[in-house]
Parts: structure tokens; sequence; C-alpha cells
């Protein structure tokens, strides 16, 4: 992982109709010096919630539970040794791999006021949670058990919590994985307790609407009984629901008991050590259909994709009219036993689909199967640092009038060789007019919005050994350009994205002589420590009073969720949070076959998501997208400027690429990768997939745009300066 760069630079570059420089970052000692002074070890913890649970918590009683029924004898113990002083959670071997294990965590948590009243934004404070990490070297996690357990009291008999008495303590031991890494964390945070849950001692199925809370439906829950004799249910009930008012009673005795969840009754455990399994709250476990024959396998793929694609198209995907469609191809490279025509027909059936998200590669290597994977003549995204973080500048234009201008050629590449400079015009492509190959190929792109596909086109990849033929205008004058000999001199394969996890970020002094901050990033995962460099960004940002900050997310094309909704919490405050009503997670449920829904990335919608302290940022903000601007970095987009929070600037909608996949392996070693849950909004509407996220304020590509580019200014960045300048 790239080393992430230090905190907001003091810089005299200035910003305005002839671009930009970045400043010095060697400049950056002094600025960090003031931002960790701004800080205390509390801020930098996300305070998310906290006022939420001290409000939620005096509201419990009596909310949304009937009282139950009285019980009818002593619940009947399959092992009676006192009540277990260990718990042991057995976790997924993911969970406790030496990659993972540094960034998980097992939790043993108070979820009455959850499960009980049915609290969706309920969130077990600090006190309550008992935490334990694993090991690289052991798929078990044990955690020792307190006399009296920290958590709430309820009498299930009323349905009231009780300060003192007679009542029980309900707990799951929950996994959470993916956390952010926080120097001397303690605790959990509201948003790593719903939104980092990977698995739960208690079998959980999503709800069928989002606000309502994960039904407990199996496995394992800890009770602590007060005193001896308390209630507590032995079945589900007619309505097959835990904790309603036809749930059958027993009593418990005093301490603790293991209570296994089961339809057909449930049964009660005192052992002195218990073991915990674990069960996956979202189902993204490989489907592994390698061993089938290929014919089979890729009716299963479809048979599977019917079941459970997740994307309301008009008209819908016909899956058994695309295995008809396609078998023979599937058929014909298996008996040829050619591997690699057995992952590009894949990757052609995912670009017909053209949802973004459907993929395929080969195991070995993992190189990517598609279409777009052919050689490189020059003129894909060239790659610029700032700070830390490489930023993609499209090597081809598509101006407003529709004429395609070169902004920059790779040196050494084909394109180079035949004598293609910057500025130059596209005319024709291999014969054909450039409007017409760019409308042709971009059909073979996967991604779903125009705007991407045509970005695709531009790169002018190869896919054939007897092309390419450039007509250009340079200089004034009209020449052809032929790429094929030098194409077999440099032999250059596409030109892959760095895929780094990092954070710079620096401060601008607009014309004006306005101060601002800018971060730019390409990933919402916590490579290094980014949350933490965030937080000191952030808060050295505060202290300087800086007047506005610009995110430059046009590199941010990493698949990790991890810290969106931390990052976006931060531009919101207790009194005025932000919340997800708007918004969605769907997937199928396989068993009942039927669409059940959850809070977007797993948060409940009634949940306030803030930051308090100097991690929180008020001063006004703008997003810099661009068509790398995928999955993570569009939902992020979205929240802000659907909330008012955020003014976006682009030249292009961003792709429309939203979802989650899981990896089906199938023969030949290729591998798929199936989008199988949607992010939605609260009608079932895709909010961001295959639309993009619209800029409000579109920079127009004109010559003079190129122009600019090729002097190496920064248009975009540009414009989000000059708009800071007229809000401030």
């Amino acid at each position: 992982m790239a080393a992430i760069a230090a905190a907001l630079v003091a810089a005299t570059s200035s910003a305005g109709a002839q671009g930009f420089s970045l400043g010095d970052i060697g400049r950056a000692a002094d600025a960090v010096s003031r931002g960790e002074a701004a800080l205390s070890t509390g801020q930098q913890v996300l305070s998310t919630g906290r006022q939420a649970v001290d409000t939620g918590r005096q509201m419990w009683n009596n909310r949304g539970y009937a009282p139950t029924q009285p019980p009818t004898g002593p619940a009947m113990m399959a092992r009676d040794e006192g009540g277990p002083t260990r718990l042991i959670a057995v976790l997924e071997r993911s969970a406790a791999d030496a990659l993972t294990a540094s960034n998980t965590l097992v939790g043993l948590l108070d979820q009455g006021a959850y499960f009980v009243q049915r609290q969706p934004a309920h969130t077990t404070p600090p006190q309550d949670q008992l935490l334990a990490s694993p090991r690289a070297d052991s798929s078990a996690v044990s955690l020792d058990l307190p006399h009296t357990p920290p958590g709430t009291l309820f009498d299930l008999s009323t349905g009231r919590t009780r300060s003192a008495g007679a009542g029980v303590k309900i707990f799951a031991l929950s996994v959470h994985s993916n956390l952010p890494r926080r120097p001397g964390r303690r605790a959990l945070d509201a948003i790593e307790q719903h939104a980092m849950l990977a698995s739960s001692s208690v079998q959980l199925e999503w709800p069928l609407q989002a606000d309502l809370t994960l039904e407990p439906v199996g496995g394992k829950l800890l009770v602590w009984a007060s005193e001896a004799g308390v209630a507590f249910p032995s079945g589900f009930g007619a309505d097959g629901r835990l904790f309603t008012s036809d749930d059958p009673m027993v009593r418990l005795p005093r301490g603790y008991t293991v209570v296994t969840l089961d339809s057909r009754g449930f049964s009660f455990d005192r052992s002195r050590e218990a073991a915990l399994p674990q069960h996956s709250v979202q189902s993204t476990s490989d489907i592994d259909l390698a061993r089938l024959a290929p014919a089979d396998a890729f009716k299963a793929l479809t048979s599977l994709m019917q079941e459970r694609y997740p994307f309301r198209n008009a008209p819908a995907t016909d899956w058994n009219k695309l295995h008809a469609d396609w078998a023979d191809r599937i058929r014909q490279a298996s008996d040829q036993r050619d591997r690699r025509a057995l992952g590009q027909a894949y990757a052609a059936l995912a670009a017909q689909l053209q949802d973004g998200l459907f993929r395929a590669e080969l195991r070995a290597g993992g190189a990517q199967a598609g279409h777009w994977q052919g050689m490189d003549v020059g003129l894909s995204d060239q790659w610029s640092a700032r700070g830390n973080v490489p930023l993609p500048m499209p090597g081809v234009w598509w101006l407003a009038d529709g004429r395609a201008l070169v902004g920059s050629v790779t040196p050494g590449s084909p394109a180079a060789l035949a004598g293609l400079r910057p500025g130059a015009e596209i005319l024709e492509v291999n014969g054909e007019s450039v409007s017409r190959y760019v409308g042709r190929t971009a059909r073979l792109s996967g991604r779903p919005s125009e705007a991407g596909r045509r970005h695709e086109a531009l790169r002018m990849m190869v896919h054939e050994p007897d092309a390419m033929t450039l007509k250009v205008r340079q200089d004034g004058k009209d020449m052809a350009l032929d790429l094929r000999q030098r194409m077999a001199e440099t032999a250059q394969p596409l030109a892959r994205p760095p895929n780094s996890e990092s954070l710079s970020a620096f401060q601008l002094r607009s014309h004006r002589g306005r101060q601002y901050g800018y971060i730019a990033f390409n990933s919402f995962a916590d490579g290094g420590g980014n949350l933490e460099m965030w937080d000191r960004s952030l808060a050295a940002a505060n202290q300087s009073r800086l007047r506005g900050l610009i995110l430059d997310l046009r590199g941010n094309n990493h698949g990790a969720y991890q810290l969106v909704p931390h990052f976006a919490a931060s531009f919101f405050s207790y009194d005025r949070p932000l919340r997800l009503q708007a918004y969605a997670q769907r997937q199928v449920d396989a068993t009942a076959k039927v669409w059940r829904t959850r809070g977007s990335l797993g948060l409940p919608p009634q949940l306030p998501l803030y930051a308090q302290g100097s991690s929180h940022y008020s001063a006004p903000l703008v997003l810099l997208t661009g068509p790398e601007c995928t999955g993570p970095c569009e939902v992020f987009s979205a929240w802000l400027q659907k909330a008012g929070r955020a003014h976006v600037v682009a030249t292009d909608p961003t792709p429309g690429m939203v979802g989650l996949t899981t990896r089906v392996l199938l023969p030949g070693e290729v591998v798929v990768h199936a989008p199988t849950v949607a992010e939605t909004g609260a009608q079932g509407e895709h909010y961001v997939h295959g639309k993009g996220v619209e800029p409000d304020l579109r920079v127009p590509v004109d010559a003079g745009f190129v122009q600019r580019i090729m002097g190496g200014g920064d248009p975009v960045l540009d414009a989000a300066v000059q708009w800071l300048d007229g809000r401030s």
C-alpha cells in the first residue's frame, strides 16, 4: 500500500483560468503539527449515534412489544454445569487469516433493544461491549464472561426494562470485519456495529422493508438471568417471530444460558464453555461450479442469475434467452480446451449485459478476460500524481461538437512512435469516421452509461492484429498513421490504473487570495490508516479556518465501501445529521424466493450519521468526479449531493456502476463476478446504477479545455475553485 502523504500543505500556488500547480509536499510538517495539536484522543473516534443512544434508551419501555404468555415450567437443559464462563466464537477462515485478523473484532454486544423492541438503529454503548481480537493462526476466539454482564435488563413477562430486579439481558456474539484502524480502540462505533457486521451467532434474515430490523430465525443467543425463574421464550410461536406475544415461555435459572433458536423449539445449554458458530449476515461467499461440465456450469450460472440478478431492467433480462444465445460459443471453447476463448466468451456476455459489474477473469494471475484487454496504442488514460494519489486524465477527449482531440500520448507507445502528438484531431479509425467508430466500439463496453461506454471506446484499444490505422489532422495537415508495425515493436498491454489505497491533502490559494483545502484519495479502504489521516486533515482545515474544501475523487476506482459512511459523516453535525431513509440494499432470499431489503450498506435508515469536534467540517464542499469514479465513489457522491451538502463538478456523469458481487468459479479457471446485491432507493429504484451521478456544474469540453490540459492545467479543478470563490 502506498504511504499516505501529510495533511494539509501550506502552498503558495494559485488556481484560476490558466490552471494551477500543487505546492511543495515537503512543506507539510508545519501543517501536520498544527493539525495534531488540534486533536485529542477522544476527537479521533467518530461519535456517531451517541446522543441517539442516550435518548433511545429512555424510550425502550413498552415500545412495539406486547407482554408474552406466562411461563409453563423450567427450561430443560441439555447440560447444566452452572452456566458458561467462557464463550468461543468459531470463525470462518476468511475472518481469521493473516490479512484480515488485524482489522477484525469479535464482540459480545447487548442486543435486547434490537431484538425485543425491534429498534433498527439500536447501538450498543461502549460500556456494554465486550471485545476480543482474533489471531491469524487460529479460527476461534475465546472471551471470558464477567460475573455480572453490562447491558439492559428486560422483564419479558411485561415487556419493560428494569434498572434492577427480575429480568434478562440478551447478547449476540458477532464478528465485525474491515474495521478502520483506530489508535487505542476500545469500542465499536455505531457505523462499525451495523455496516461492518460480517457474521453473528444469531442467524439473521433480512426484512422485506429497509426500516425494519434483521429478524432472528436461528443460531444462538447468550442470555443472562438476574435471578432464578425469570421468563424467556422456548419457541418462535405461531407467527414464526421471536419476542412476540404468542411465544411459549419457560423459566430460566440465574446466570448465563446459551439458547439455540430452532423452529421446532429452543434448546438450552449451561455448559461451562460454549462454542457459538457464526452465520454470515450477507451471502457473498464463492459459488463453486468449477467441477461441473462446462455446458452444465453455464446452465447453472444462468439459472443462478435468473434467480438472483438484482437489477430491474426494462425490459427485464431474459436469462433463458441468453443461455440459448451463448451456449454454443461456450461449448465450442470448452471442446477446444481454449481457456482464453472461454473467458472471452463470458466477457462478451458481460459486455452484452452492460451493467458494469458482471465481469469475467482468468484465475491464473487474475487477468481480466474482457473485450477491453487489448493492446494499448498509447491513448488510454494517463495517470498523474497528486502527492501519493494517482489521478487519471483521458488520452482522447470527446468534444461537445463531436470531435475527438488528443490530450496526451504515452511516451514510447505505438502512437508516439508513429508520430502522433497531443493536440491532433482524430478523423478516422481503420477507415471509418471517428464518430462511427466510437459508436460501434462503445457497444462492446460493459459499462452501463453512455458516457462510460464512450470513455472506453476513446481509449482506442487494439484487439485485432491487422489494426489500427488513424487519419488525423495535425499541425494543420491531414495525415495517415499506420500503427501496426509500431504495435509489433512495442506490444504494450492495456495500461492498468494504479490500485493503491492512498490519501493526500494540500492547501490551495485562489487568485482572489482565498484559502481552500484540497484532498485527493483513490480508495475508501483504510489502507495504511486513511481514516486517521482523514481526521487529521479535517482538523488542520478547521484550525486554518479554510473557507471551502475540494475532494478529488476522479481516481477513486477501488471497490471498497469501508470508509464511505465514516467520510460522509464528517460533513454532518448532531443537530443536522445525515439519515439514509432514501436508500436501501436489496438481495434475493433463495430459500423463500422473495426479495429482501435492508438499509444502504447495512446502515439502518433511522441511524443519524454525524461527527463532532475537529473531525466535523462545516464549510462549503466540492466533489470532483469523473469516468473512474465508480461504486463506493458514486454512493458517497450521491449521498452528499442529494443531502444538499456538496456541489459536484465534472465533465460528465459518473459511470453508474454500483452494487456488490459474488464470485462464481467456473471450469477452465474462469471466474465470473456476478452482481447479487443492489443499492437502491427506498422504493426499489436504482438511484445511481445505470445513471451515474450528474454534476451540478458540468465543465464544457472544448478545444480550449484540451489546450489547458496539454499545458499542465486542470480546468475541472479550476472550475471548482472559481465556484468556491463565488460562494464565499
